[in-house]
């Protein structure tokens, strides 16, 4: 019965679809930033943004783009600025001698400007770009406490870089939005035209095309895409669920690796969820979950497999005094089960945690390296930690009743 629902949602969504013709005639139009899949790599914007920075880079703005961007900033913000600086400085600074540099200290962008500005003022300005990820901690912290100690003497502003101008954490830092790039990039390819090559016009707009429809919003297409989902939310979300991405081709990886091993038992898998248990606790652990599984096992390793990898060792849920059994058991073994030692939650407790692949991993998007990086922890955890806890569970674990 599911899966002739699931068949006549996609032929519905096939057969009765004006809203995607539309939206692939103004998607199908070759852009090199969503060829090469780099949309939502943070450190390709921040690259970009280098390099139009630069004056002494090969765009021909010289430095107009970065002084456009200090003296919108600094209107949008005066309030926060320190008096020293006024909006009419960052027009006469001398931009010859700018300093751009990438990902110092891990700073995501340092700007120093020590030209013969008014008063002779040195500024440095440290940038720190989100795009999809979140703060580590203490970053902002850390990042100001560096400039301060490295730039003395000079006036200092930290911007706080994202898509929807969120507030930092820190203080002294100063939100700042991609709406303001989007902006600036369409008055430089507006008032500036004249002085851009044809290759460097077609980039930069390209780039502020990527912005307007993935970064800072699109009116039109955010509206078409809503109304494409609402109509066929069935079909999107199976086409999404088999969707042949990176993680896709992760989780098809991790299956076949997985397969050739003659001692774990498999549950159906998803491209974000491989759930899977060993020989030697299929036997030892009954089959007491309640709307997790299928088969009712109710502790199961399990491969998460969305933006990071990780593997993961749940109780799921089901028959409470059982998996509180299960629970105590696993905690006195805290070296094999690094998560155990919480509170024992209602449905799913996690009893271990391994990270494998990191966000940063998988925006980098080398299969073939992500694919070492899996042999190589899957060498080592099937070979140790894995029998480790088969023997465990082997040697110690006894069922005085069934449940």
């Amino acid at each position: 019965m599911k899966d002739s629902e699931e068949i006549r949602a996609l032929e519905e969504f096939v057969l009765n679809n004006p809203e995607l013709e539309r939206l692939e005639g103004m998607l199908d139009t070759f852009n090199v930033f969503e060829t090469l899949k780099i949309v939502n790599v943070e450190l390709k914007h921040s690259n970009f943004l280098a390099w139009l920075f630069n004056p002494n880079e090969n765009h021909s703005l010289d430095s107009y783009f970065l002084r456009q961007f200090l003296k919108t900033f600094y209107s949008e913000n005066k309030e926060l600025i320190d008096s020293e600086l006024s909006l009419f400085d960052f027009e006469i600074f001398d931009y010859s001698d700018v300093e751009i540099r990438r990902e110092w200290r891990n700073i995501d962008l340092l700007i120093l400007i020590r030209g013969e500005g008014k008063e002779n003022k040195k500024v440095a300005i440290a940038i720190e770009n989100k795009i999809k990820s979140s703060e580590g901690q203490d970053q902002l912290s850390r990042y100001k406490k560096i400039v301060d100690k490295e730039f003395e003497g000079y006036i200092k502003l930290f911007i706080f870089l994202t898509p929807e101008g969120l507030e930092p954490s820190e203080d002294g830092w100063i939100p700042f939005h991609y709406e303001a790039i989007a902006g600036l990039l369409e008055d430089a390819l507006k008032y500036k035209k004249d002085y851009l090559s044809e290759n460097v016009y077609n980039f930069i707009d390209q780039y502020k095309t990527i912005l307007r429809r993935y970064i800072v919003g699109n009116g039109e297409i955010e509206d078409i895409c809503r109304k494409i989902y609402s109509k066929h939310q069935k079909a999107l979300d199976l086409i999404f669920e088999y969707k042949p991405d990176l993680e896709f081709q992760v989780s098809e990886y991790l299956q076949k690796k997985l397969a050739t091993k003659s001692n774990l038992i498999f549950e159906p898998a998803t491209k974000r969820y491989i759930k899977f248990t060993t020989n030697v606790l299929d036997n030892k652990i009954e089959k007491l979950s309640k709307g997790w599984t299928k088969t009712g096992r109710i502790f199961l390793y399990e491969f998460n497999n969305y933006k990071t990898l990780r593997l993961t060792i749940l109780i799921g849920p089901g028959n409470q005094e059982y998996r509180k059994k299960i629970y105590d058991f696993c905690v006195k073994k805290s070296d094999l089960f690094n998560t155990a030692n919480r509170k024992l939650s209602m449905e799913y407790h996690t009893v271990l945690s391994k990270p494998i692949l990191s966000e940063k991993d998988y925006e980098e998007g080398d299969l073939e390296i992500l694919k070492s990086k899996i042999d190589r922890y899957l060498d080592k955890f099937l070979n140790n930690e894995l029998k480790e806890i088969d023997k465990y569970f082997e040697e110690e674990w006894i069922d005085q009743k069934s449940f």
